[in-house]
């Protein structure tokens, strides 16, 4: 029948295809110009068998996650019967861990500025969906608003991304017996603390050390010691950056920023704490040195850092510019030349903001996570945020490990 040919046709058409394993002739060629029709057409989402691909289009598309779009991906029977989206696979993904009581696990993947981290972030406001509540109130808010906190210690501008994780995270929701939502424990890998010390040209620090500028008054500043922004190493580099501090949309994420503290469950003490913490950080980076083989402090904010760190003021010099060994029970002393003193300044920052991460995560686990012992018949759905990759005429270390 002709006419029947003539549908088979049509229903086959570059783009058509939701499934692209279902496809007769599937090769790198033919998976590229189906996902460029379909981007064309604003469908950024395909599957392949049990991959989900998505094609980041660098704009907001009306209604693909609104609130009814989420309940139209509630309970489905099946990924064929609905456009592929992400919501589908975080629906069938506490299906399947609800039906067979088995841990389930979502992977996201891809280069940096893919969208990951949104995805992530769209991936758990779904499971809240279509989830049965949360065994504690206000809990599905607070992992929503975690997100803001963690992106700003954790994420930064790059060359390829304005808003790039620099550091993998897994989180595991935790479900009881019903499906409702007991807490949620992350765990995060290889954080880029190069990054405190040095940012390649046209690339910013982690976003908490602007939204540290923008978030504070004057006198709260002067109380942590700090100068004008341009002032300080550690974002003094980007001069595009430092005018933003005190435009609207750093001002608005500052904001945003202190919402989530408070959501979450972070006290104002703990709030003060991690500030004195950045200013310390930040004051170690202003550090200077001269004496090309034995190097001595010259800058004049050593008590600066030290009121912040709550440290001696000899010891934290002794520590910067001098190697002290213990052989056969006695110390010995060796000053440290000028390259050893400044790559041991920067460091001592670097190793300073790593355990501040971790403690912030550790903070996190303690407020989000399950308020009691896992019982058997609990299950858990984690998503893992994988760093995005990237590939530079010079690449560092942690480009290497990613």
């Amino acid at each position: 029948d002709l006419g029947e040919m003539a549908g088979a046709l049509v229903r086959i058409r570059p783009g058509d295809t939701e499934n692209l394993a279902e496809l007769e002739n599937l090769n790198e060629q033919s998976l590229l110009e189906e996902l460029r029709v379909r981007f064309a057409k604003d469908t950024i989402y395909t599957y392949v068998g049990e991959i989900l691909v998505t094609v980041n289009p660098f704009k907001w598309i009306d209604g693909i996650y609104s609130a009814a779009k989420q309940q139209e991906y509630t309970r489905i029977p099946s990924k064929k019967g609905m456009p592929p989206h992400l919501f589908a696979i975080a629906d069938l993904a506490f299906r399947d861990m609800a039906d067979t009581k088995k841990n389930q696990v979502c992977v996201i993947s891809g280069e940096s500025g893919a969208g990951k981290t949104e995805g992530a972030k769209l991936f758990v406001r779904q499971l809240i969906q279509v989830s049965n509540g949360a065994e504690t109130e206000g809990l599905e808010r607070k992992l929503v608003q975690v997100n803001p906190l963690l992106e700003a210690f954790g994420n930064a501008k790059t060359g390829m991304n304005d808003n790039s994780s620099r550091f993998g995270k897994f989180t595991e929701v935790r479900f009881n017996s019903t499906g409702a939502i007991k807490g949620a424990v992350m765990r995060h890998y290889l954080l880029e603390k190069s990054r405190v010390a040095f940012q390649a040209p046209g690339e910013q620090n982690f976003h908490i050390f602007y939204l540290l500028f923008a978030g504070l008054k004057p006198d709260a500043l002067t109380k942590l010691e700090l100068s004008a922004p341009r002032e300080h190493r550690a974002i003094f580099s980007n001069d595009s950056a430092i005018k933003a501090i005190s435009g609207p949309d750093m001002q608005a994420q500052s904001r945003e920023l202190a919402e989530s503290f408070g959501i979450v469950g972070f006290t104002p003490e703990q709030r003060d704490d991690l500030n004195r913490v950045l200013a310390g950080i930040i004051h170690i980076l202003d550090v200077e040195f001269d004496g090309e083989d034995s190097a001595q402090i010259v800058s004049q904010n050593i008590s600066s850092m030290c009121n912040q760190l709550g440290i001696d003021e000899t010891a934290i010099e002794l520590a910067l510019t001098k190697s002290v060994n213990v052989i056969r029970g006695e110390e010995t002393e060796r000053p440290y030349k000028l390259h050893e003193a400044e790559d041991c300044r920067d460091a001592t920052a670097k190793a300073l903001y790593e355990k501040l991460f971790s403690w912030i995560m550790d903070q996190c686990n303690k407020l989000l996570g399950p308020r009691d012992q896992a019982a058997k018949t609990d299950t858990s759905c984690g998503i893992l945020d994988i760093f995005g990759f990237e590939c530079f005429q010079q690449n560092s270390f942690e480009q290497l490990c990613i």
